[in-house]
């Protein structure tokens, strides 16, 4: 009889969806696939049969608890790559950074983890998997990972959520029932490019193919009745057909050992010995705890591998099923498993290189005999490796094991070195490194209350890494604890301090207090001899002089010319905020070009879906701004289908609902992008989404949504701190007229307007709420700063304005170039209203001004059906401006279609 069933029986659409994954991935599409199914399910078996005709690289998540290196399924499959073809793959500048998950992969040491170390690492791990995928189609393969480790799991969500380019599918396995991670895979599931698949149970027929493949037949009693009691799972199946006797037990764990305890004894004591290890161990480390030879291991675990219990994995053995290891685990005695984890630490600390974690495996095997303190010293240990290896959310588990030791262990401060609220302080800080404040902010409660009162430069400290977990929460006393460590600190720690404290500042719109303090802890620093933080330093005081492009930006271009070069590290974020600046000031030209030179040095350097992201949102802000939105529509949407973290998305939704406002079609912004609340959030996010959201309302006609939208963001507690984003908001509003009127004019009179965008808003926030109209000189403005779009919408105010005054000859000038202008670049909303308006003045014909001829011409050719590229045929003329000439025509007519000008022009007897 088979232990395991040489039929695959059922599962022909799972297997056709990951098939079709696969040919989508092969096709230049991002394709991922979640499996879930129930322990014993079929997962692996599912991947298995996939993977016969797919080049895949797979790798496990383990159930070892703290014992397990930290992105162990990428280790796996950087190990099965192979050192030289990693290697091959990667240039020079990566490897010590991919030596955190393949350690001798390089001489170089992994550098200092900066707090961008993780991010850093991820990069290069999408970088591979893009390249592996390059030449010929791979699929990399995480199995169980509803036993991923933190980081795992968060290396897992930065590939799902930026997909790798073309020729890379990622499958992953998990137990939807585990509620850990149930969430995680819940939102992944939600990505366009995902697709989920959850095993059903067998069928009967499906279990008649799986008996008849153990048993070489297929009784009809026998399928009823293992169907009916292993409920379609197939690893209850195999249990239960492998069953002895007439008399069956009833639990699963029963049917488990059932197999095990007819194994020889040598078989069954190593099969026990394993199970201390987890769900994998080496051989040799099982060979020196068990005493055996290497080739009497091997013999007395044939016989486990030949009924199905245990499988060769590289140079160790691994359980077939974690259930089976589960069930073996505890059938064992308390005394036997505190006897076998003795003999576990006792094997690794006398052989280290046994284990592919020493100090967190001593951890978990001292804590399971019973020895607290060797447990405690080697789970710090443990913790620097994490650090290292910038795996923080498992060097805070370490740390939290720790804490957990520490009154059992009297002299826990000898044996780390460090007091308890030290440890409390290094455990709050891992938690803010992932940003988990619900764990780091009773730590640092903790630690903070534990600071001798003589330690101000302590307490200081202590408020800086509180404060950041209040930001995390979103809780605004984040500033309170921010001004409490500026005061406190006066020692060493200023420095830092002043660096968290004045980068945070700016986040907040407070420029002048965060220049102050940057320029303070650069003096500090170089009267010191240097400091790490001098680079942020640099650049917080920067930023902070350039204003959001009302100040001086001279600092900014020093740091992006200084010699030998910033690190793409510094550099990046300071052609951010140059790009920033000089949209501010009107000037998109430039900061498109400095965008894209910014998002070159991102992806060279690894940090293009990191600190390269608000890069792409300039990107988009300065198309868009210089009226190319067909180009800037584009671009969003490749860097959505490529990026899929929130943040970054929200950040889109609002270039997204501009250029649905602009051009009157388009997608919609994400549900989740209009739920934002209004009245709280940092206002460079939520000035701009409640502006777009005015306009979008505006140009669907529906003023009471926009001015709704008007309402709660007036209510915002920061609305001025920075001008750049609240006057294109305040004219956004006053478009949309009502009783906020005149609390939008006693805003704009207190507000200062430096640069010459400001200027431009300002001057037609007067004009709409009652002041001059002085509208000649928003034109100018805008004319200056080559923004067509913010153009054409002053030159309509600007005629309607003429209209009232009597002026029709200027209004009718205004209006002609208004049409021309919102017809070259598609806005068809603003040349519906510029038509109407033209046509209730009597300044226009029916349809919406008069057609030239070359027009007419196009007109005809247009409502026969013809496309642009046989129009510009039969015309002799360009594709490209036969596309000019029917926008044109769209833009007379007051139509956002081909279809409706068609119908139209034969209304009208104009075709």
């Amino acid at each position: 009889m088979a232990s395991v069933s040489p039929v695959f029986a059922g599962r022909a659409a799972e297997l056709a969806a990951l098939r079709a994954a696969h040919a989508r991935a092969r096709g230049g599409e991002p394709a991922a696939v979640l499996v879930g199914g129930e322990a014993g399910g079929g997962k692996t078996r599912l991947v298995a049969e996939f993977a016969r005709d797919a080049r895949a690289l797979t790798g496990a998540c383990l159930d070892l608890g703290a014992a397990s290196l930290p992105y162990a399924p990428f280790t796996a499959i950087l190990r099965r790559l192979g050192r030289d073809a990693v290697a091959s793959l990667m240039p020079s500048a990566a490897l010590p950074e991919l030596a955190r998950l393949m350690p001798g992969l390089t001489a170089a040491e992994p550098p200092p983890d900066d707090g961008t170390g993780q991010m850093r690492l991820f990069e290069h791990v999408l970088a591979l998997a893009e390249r592996l995928g390059a030449g010929e189609p791979v699929t990399l393969v995480v199995e169980d990972a509803h036993w991923a480790d933190h980081s795992t799991r968060d290396l897992l969500s930065f590939l799902f959520r930026n997909p790798p380019r073309a020729g890379v599918l990622l499958v992953v396995t998990f137990r939807p029932e585990e509620p850990g991670t149930r969430p995680l895979f819940a939102d992944l599931a939600r990505l366009p490019h995902v697709t989920r698949l959850d095993l059903p149970p067998l069928t009967r027929a499906e279990v008649a193919d799986q008996v008849r493949g153990i048993l070489g037949a297929a009784d009809p009693a026998l399928v009823r009745d293992v169907h009916a009691r292993g409920g379609g799972n197939p690893l209850f199946v195999e249990a239960l057909v492998g069953s002895a006797g007439p008399a069956v037990p009833g639990s699963l764990r029963e049917l488990l050992l059932a197999r095990v305890r007819r194994l020889p004894g040598a078989a069954r004591a190593a099969l026990r010995a394993a199970s201390a290890s987890g769900d994998r161990v080496g051989h040799g480390l099982l060979a020196a705890v068990t005493g055996l030879s290497d080739p009497g291991l091997s013999a007395a675990l044939r016989p486990a591998a030949d009924h199905g219990l245990l499988v060769a994995d590289g140079d160790g053995y691994a359980f077939r099923h974690a259930l089976i290891r589960e069930a073996v685990h505890e059938d064992l005695l308390p005394g036997e498993r505190s006897a076998l984890h003795r003999r576990y630490a006792e094997t690794i600390e006398r052989s280290p290189e046994l284990s592919d974690a020493p100090a967190s495996a001593l951890a978990v095997h001292w804590q399971g005999c019973g020895d607290h303190a060797r447990a405690l010293a080697a789970a710090w240990r443990a913790a620097r490796e994490r650090h290292a290896a910038a795996a923080h959310a498992e060097r805070l588990s370490l740390l939290e094991r720790v804490l957990d030791l520490w009154d059992r262990v009297p002299d826990a401060a000898a044996l780390t070195g460090l007091p308890h609220d030290r440890v409390l302080e290094a455990a709050a800080e891992a938690a803010g490194s992932i940003g988990d404040p619900e764990r780091g902010l009773p730590l640092i409660q903790r630690a903070l209350d534990e600071t001798g009162e003589g330690d101000p430069d302590r307490t200081a400290w202590r408020l800086t890494v509180r404060a950041m977990m209040r930001g995390f929460a979103g809780a605004e006393d984040e500033l309170d604890d921010l001004w409490a460590a500026e005061r406190l600190a006066t020692g060493p720690v200023r420095v830092p301090v002043l660096a968290r404290v004045s980068g945070r500042l700016l986040v907040y719109g407070e420029m002048d207090e965060g220049e102050r303090l940057a320029r303070e802890g650069l003096r500090l620093a170089r009267a010191a001899g240097g400091h790490p933080a001098v680079p942020h330093l640099e650049i917080t005081a920067a930023a902070a002089a350039a204003r959001d492009g009302s100040g001086d930006t001279s600092a900014l271009e020093r740091l992006r010319h200084a010699g030998p070069g910033p690190g793409p590290g510094e550099l990046v974020p300071v052609l951010n905020t140059l790009a920033h600046c000089h949209l501010s000031m009107g000037r998109a030209e430039s900061a498109l070009a400095l965008a894209v030179e910014g998002l070159a040095v991102a992806e060279d350097s690894g940090l293009a879906h990191s600190s390269g992201l608000p890069l792409a949102v300039n990107q988009v802000e300065a198309l868009y701004r210089l009226g190319r939105f067909e180009e800037a529509a584009g671009t969003l949407q490749e860097r959505l289908d490529r990026h899929h973290a929130p943040a970054f998305r929200l950040q889109m939704m609002i270039w997204r609902t501009a250029l649905l406002a602009a051009r009157g079609h388009g997608p919609a912004p994400d549900p989740e992008a209009l739920a934002v609340p209004l009245d709280a959030g940092f206002p460079q996010t939520t000035l701009p989404l409640a502006q777009m959201i005015i306009e979008w309302r505006l140009a669907e006609d529906d003023r009471p949504a926009a001015r709704a939208t008007v309402d709660a963001v007036l209510r915002h507690p920061r609305l001025t701190v920075q001008p750049c984003h609240l006057w294109p908001l305040l004219e956004a509003a006053a478009y949309a007229g009502g009783p906020r009127l005149a609390e939008i004019a006693a805003l704009a009179a207190r507000l200062p307007a430096a640069t010459p965008v400001a200027r431009a808003h300002a001057a037609a926030v007067t004009a709409l709420t009652g002041g001059p109209a002085a509208w000649d000189a928003v034109i100018a403005a805008w004319e200056g700063m080559a923004q067509p779009h913010p153009l054409a919408r002053a030159l309509f105010s600007g005629a309607c304005a003429d209209l009232s005054a009597g002026d029709r000859a200027s209004a009718r000038a205004r209006l002609e170039r208004a049409a021309g202008i919102a017809a070259r670049l598609g806005a068809a909303p603003l040349a519906r209203e510029i038509s109407e308006r033209a046509r209730r003045a009597g300044l226009a014909g029916p349809d919406g001004g008069p057609l030239t001829a070359r027009e007419s011409q196009v007109l005809r050719l247009l409502a026969r059906g013809r496309s642009n590229r046989e129009i510009a045929d039969e015309l002799f003329i360009s594709p490209k401006t036969a596309s000019v000439h029917v926008s044109r025509i769209l833009a007379k007519f007051g139509v956002s279609s081909r279809g409706e000008a068609a119908a139209a022009a034969r209304d009208r007897g104009l075709a």
